[in-house]
């Protein structure tokens, strides 16, 4: 059986000097016409745009090339940190998860933010490079979405194998090997604020 010959509905033709639109009624029945831009807009304004459910905590939430780009808050608590040779349950800081596409970014605060601008601070672990960007290595993150973004952080900070890359400069007294500050902490409730290493401010995410 032979598969119908597909055509496009539409076109749209940007020129320096105006913006044609072709209709198409088959493939050889076309009408064009100029379109002002103003009304182009406002057609595409009335396209529904939805999130869909957020994940608790959720700070920011956009779509960008196709994707989207969400950022969610998590509360400090302890977490099972691994490595080759220890597994530790310490507590970490408050963090700022970022996900966009496949690629994900961390940093500590030191509370919950509320308002532009707030600060930033180095997550407290090996494997995140000083943009904040997670190394990630084998981990099969999934692509951002609302209820894969949880997933995702969850898979870095405990189904990681956390090694010596990018483990220095996490930590004001263990400045060299931030896995140092969680021998230390091991068995605490709550991570010691003042370790934090100031990362960046935020002024508009």
């Amino acid at each position: 059986m032979t598969e119908p010959v597909q055509y496009p509905r539409a076109r749209l033709d940007l020129y320096e000097e105006a913006v044609v639109l072709t209709r198409y009624a088959g493939p050889d029945l076309r009408t064009s016409y100029p379109v002002a831009v103003d009304d182009l807009v406002a057609a595409f304004s009335r396209v529904p745009v939805t999130s869909g459910l957020l994940p608790p905590n959720c700070l920011f939430w956009g779509r960008e090339n196709g994707q989207a780009h969400i950022t969610i808050y998590v509360p400090g608590r302890r977490w099972r940190l691994q490595t080759a040779e220890h597994i530790f349950h310490v507590p970490l800081p408050p963090l700022v998860f970022v996900g966009a596409g496949t690629q994900y970014s961390i940093f500590a605060v030191k509370r919950r933010p509320r308002q532009m601008p707030f600060e930033l601070y180095h997550c407290p672990t090996p494997n995140v490079h000083s943009n904040g960007v997670v190394c990630q290595g084998s981990a099969p993150f999934p692509a951002c979405a609302s209820d894969t973004v949880e997933q995702a952080l969850s898979l870095f900070l405990e189904g990681s194998l956390f090694n010596g890359d990018l483990a220095a400069n996490k930590s004001r007294n263990y400045s060299g090997d931030v896995r140092k500050l969680w021998a230390q902490l091991e068995g605490a409730k709550r991570f010691p604020a003042d370790e934090l290493v100031l990362a960046n401010t935020i002024r508009n995410w």
